[in-house]
């Protein structure tokens, strides 16, 4: 479940502020807003490179990933990978579009 923390993480230093809980997709906010190339390619690099450290800490790969989600549970992070594998998903579809 994604919650509060996640939400925070998230949007602390995004270049798109997007609300987790809303019901709308990345891909239909883009849409709407239709941000320059730039900024799209800005926020799909920052998606990718916390799914990296995501999936680093989830197979226990680098010790300092720990402490820094530490504030995550092993479910929550998990949940946290789901959740930007489909915006990384989304932000692909806007950027071939």
């Amino acid at each position: 479940m994604i919650n509060e923390k996640i939400d925070h993480h998230f949007n602390e230093l995004s270049p798109i502020d997007f609300n987790i809980f809303d019901a709308a997709s990345l891909y239909q906010k883009l849409q709407k807003e239709k941000p320059d190339h730039a900024k799209a390619q800005a926020l799909h690099d920052y998606v990718s490179g916390i799914k990296e450290q995501i999936e680093s800490l989830l197979n226990e790969e680098d010790e300092q990933l720990k402490i820094t989600y530490d504030f995550l549970s092993q479910e929550e992070q998990q949940d946290y990978l789901e959740f930007l594998k489909t915006l990384e998903t989304e932000i692909n579809k806007f950027l071939r579009n």
